[in-house]
């Protein structure tokens, strides 16, 4: 982290470079002692990479402080009510415990007034205050049907309201709002005097701003109420109090080992670890195994006596710990995702049922894990997406230096000395989703997939492209990755663009010819393969003008759709009735059409071998016309 403009650097104000993060927040080092280790780091380096980790690591370690801070604040409270406690026990006379609650809840909340009051007859009378600023408040009598106060004893619960004055979850009394007026309250907290299963009063801690009372604050007042509650009937102040020591016991207990925990598998993470690294941490820290299982992966070893007792939860994990008890094991599952990525399922076996301290290091575990898989998939994609780049350069240019199209050749993941087939894919969907499948298919090694645009391109270490079509005609999941076009073999990087144009090109006779879901060589277009060059085409073109150029010029000259009548004749196996259905028209509209034609081309257009070439020109024509730019 580079240092803050303006910032000056006192003499002897640097952390020696001795010590490391985690030295620095073993000490308790400040906020400020962070960043400058960090600037150190950072000014150590010799790059601008050293500049960004030195800025990343001092993100985390002052994030780590603050977690300190914040755990640190809430031991202090703890340990707080404690000490007070063990006072409110040792004093014996009202007129001395009331006040020393409220001073004690002032200061625990940081309040600017607290005050307690006892019930009397039908109201509750304010008995004492801490920080009050006039007297109005003291020895006010509010009735137990109104108020924020009467809320609390009615309820027997804690209630609590960000801005006092325009409160309207409760009724207000006049009384009651002159003295809060006074005292210029707005946050109120109040909490009720339990003893026996009756509410003695209240305990209220106030703000002169508005505010808004957090969960820990309200349970942070109500403990100490409960200790008041306590203290004023010694008997039950003393079981309560045991009670509560030992909860308070096991949280910290809690609170510290889920701290070294997440101490644990921060540093992992800092330096640099994986998805592997994180794993063997937290199989470190219990006794039995923990395992990871990614979706559509195989099941690990461990859970394969299992695998149908297991794999319905593995294939939706819930949100929440799900236990499985089988005869010779348990199994705790914990799903691991990212925002809306679902990763798998962290996994905890062994032959004991794991306790509550495995549960909770599963849980704190998932997130760290996480992060880890969401940087490997971040590093995945760009790799990726660079092989992808260079594959696409290697067959759509040609020519330039042999050495350096070799090398992007090896970059992309292709050998030169090999032989490869080149097919490129039409997808009926998402480009990725037919990634995907693709992938799945069962490919040689060596296959290597790319995404060009709306299109992928698919290069396989095979001498036999013809093979292709059937395999993928027979593949699962090929149906719906799309139409492919083959080319190949192709061997160097010249061939390799050469087969790549090829099979574009057959891709897109096969789309004209609307024989979607196909794989086809361009030597298995048959005729079609006329299609695939420009000469071809120009050829075709020069045959539809030689035998229907007049027939042509004569539907101009009529206005009449001749072409259109002998097509549809054609495809209805010259049968008149069908032909006139198909256009709509009258039969004897028909024959006159007919005639026309007879009198252009000559009566020997209906015979059946120049009636089968006049309809394949028709289809070539359609075709060629569909591949035109």
């Amino acid at each position: 982290m580079r240092r803050r403009p303006g910032a000056r650097r006192e003499p002897g104000a640097w952390v020696t470079m001795s010590e490391n993060w985690l030295d620095l927040l073993l000490r308790d080092a400040s906020p400020d002692e962070l960043v400058r280790h960090g600037d150190h780091r950072a000014l150590a380096g010799d790059g601008a990479n050293e500049a960004v980790e030195a800025e990343r690591e001092t993100a985390a370690a002052l994030r780590l402080h603050a977690l300190l801070q914040q755990r640190a604040q809430r031991a202090n409270e703890l340990a707080a009510l404690n000490d007070i406690a063990g006072r409110l026990a040792a004093l014996q006379a009202p007129d001395d415990l009331l006040p020393e609650v409220v001073e004690q809840a002032r200061r625990l909340l940081g309040a600017d007034l607290a005050y307690l009051g006892l019930v009397e007859d039908e109201g509750l009378r304010i008995k004492v205050t801490s920080g009050a600023l006039t007297p109005e408040l003291l020895d006010v009598s509010i009735p137990l049907s109104k108020g924020l106060a009467g809320t609390v004893i009615a309820q027997g619960a804690p209630m609590w309201t960000s801005d006092y004055r325009s409160a309207r979850t409760f009724r207000h009394d006049d009384s009651a709002d002159v003295a809060a007026a006074a005292e210029n309250m707005r946050g109120l907290l109040g909490v009720p005097l339990r003893l026996r299963g009756r509410v003695l009063g209240a305990l209220f801690a106030a703000k002169r701003q508005e505010r808004h009372f957090a969960e820990h604050e309200v349970t942070l007042l109500s403990s100490l109420a409960a200790h008041a509650s306590v203290a004023i009937d010694n008997a039950r102040s003393l079981a309560r109090l045991t009670a509560a020591n030992d909860q308070l016991a096991r949280s910290t207990a809690t609170l510290e080992q889920t701290l070294r925990w997440d101490q644990r598998l921060t540093r992992v993470v800092l330096r640099g670890g994986g998805v592997e690294d994180l794993l063997a941490e937290v199989d470190s820290m219990v006794e039995d195994t923990v395992l990871f299982v990614a979706h559509g992966t195989d099941l690990p070893r461990e859970l394969v006596p299992v695998e149908d007792a297991v794999a319905e939860t593995l294939a939706a994990p819930p949100d929440e710990p799900a236990l499985l008890t089988l005869p010779d094991r348990y199994v705790l599952c914990r799903r691991v995702a990212a925002g809306d990525h679902d990763f798998g399922t962290l996994v905890l076996t062994g032959p004991d049922a794991p306790g509550d301290d495995d549960a909770r290091l599963l849980g704190r575990a998932v997130p760290a894990l996480a992060i880890a898989l969401v940087g490997e998939r971040a590093a995945a994609e760009a790799t990726r997406r660079t092989r992808d780049s260079f594959l696409i350069d290697l067959v759509t240019t040609r020519g330039g230096d042999t050495h350096a199209r070799s090398q992007r050749m090896r970059l992309a993941g292709l050998d030169p000395r090999v032989s490869y087939t080149v097919m490129v894919v039409q997808p009926t969907g998402a480009v990725t989703d037919a990634r995907r499948a693709v992938e799945r298919l069962a490919s040689p090694k060596g296959t290597v997939v790319a995404e060009h645009g709306a299109r992928l391109i698919v290069v396989l270490p095979t001498s036999r492209p013809e093979e292709l079509r059937g395999q993928w005609a027979g593949a699962r999941g090929a149906p719906a990755a799309g139409t492919a076009g083959i080319s190949g073999p192709a061997r160097g990087t010249a061939a390799l663009a050469r087969s790549f144009a090829e099979a574009q090109q057959t891709l897109d006779a096969l789309a004209a010819l609307e024989r979607q879901g196909e794989a086809a060589t361009a030597d298995q277009l048959g005729l079609y393969r006329i299609l695939l060059s420009h000469t071809g085409r120009r050829q075709l073109d020069d045959m539809y003008e030689q035998l229907l150029g007049p027939l042509r010029a004569e539907q101009e000259r009529r206005g009449v759709p001749l072409l259109e009548t002998v097509r549809v004749f054609l495809n209805e196996g010259r049968r008149p009735t069908a032909a006139a259905d198909r256009l709509g028209i009258h039969i004897n509209t028909l024959y006159q059409r007919l005639g026309t034609v007879d009198r252009t081309l000559g009566a020997h257009w209906r015979d059946p071998l120049h009636a089968l070439d006049l309809q394949m020109l028709f289809r070539l024509r359609d075709s060629s016309e569909s591949l035109e730019p």
